[in-house]
């Protein structure tokens, strides 16, 4: 199998030519996650993609920083957002599991990318020191166990094929715990959408924060 970085390079143009399949659920989430922001705010984002979500998140905030791990991605993000005039957001090449400054920011969002880390409690871990305390680690993951397990025999043949990258199958059981182990006091939560087994959590750091 190909590594991350290079599979996403390989997928860039393609992956951002898609249509958001479930519209009505994106506008739904973030609607939600607009709730947690306020204009003074400095955001994280994990796993930006081509850029989507930033542009539209970012007018909400003082500043954006949105990262992702495949460069041929963030060049498609970084020329979206200039046609969209946005100013206030910054893209850089990372990964999940990077050291973004501790409490640098006021939330830290990863949309439909936990389940595709490799460590996706290190990458917890991670977006809680990245915020202070009392700000908002926001995520969006599918629970490929609640109810798609019969999806691993497939995903299998296509990652070997080189199509598809590597998958995390957990829970929303799992997926809460992550987040609390991670110093993390859920909040709120939802499903958006459920047919796609996507769960939406909003987490509040708490004081301390495991090492």
């Amino acid at each position: 199998m190909i590594g991350a970085e290079k599979f996403w390079d390989g997928m860039a143009t393609r992956y951002a030519a898609r249509p958001i399949p479930d519209m009505a659920a994106y506008d739904a989430t973030l609607e939600r996650v607009a709730a947690y922001l306020g204009p003074n705010d400095r955001v994280l984002e994990l796993g930006c993609g081509p850029g989507t979500t930033p542009i539209r998140l970012a007018p909400l905030v003082r500043h954006y920083d949105a990262t992702d791990i495949s460069r041929e991605l963030l060049a498609i993000a970084a020329e979206r957002a200039r046609e969209a005039g946005v100013g206030n957001l910054a893209f850089r090449q990372a990964r999940l599991e990077d050291d973004f400054g501790d409490g640098a920011y006021d939330a830290a969002m990863a949309f439909n990318v936990l389940h595709l880390a490799a460590d996706p409690e290190a990458a917890l871990r991670t977006m809680a020191r990245s915020v202070r305390a009392g700000g908002y680690v926001i995520t969006k993951s599918a629970c490929l166990k609640d109810g798609q397990g019969w999806l691993r025999p497939v995903l299998w043949v296509m990652q070997r094929l080189g199509k598809a990258p590597d998958v995390r199958f957990m829970s929303s059981t799992e997926l809460d715990a992550i987040h609390e182990a991670a110093g993390l006091k859920i909040v709120e939560t939802g499903w958006y959408s459920r047919k796609a087994g996507a769960r939406f959590v909003v987490a509040q750091k708490q004081d301390q924060v495991p090492g």
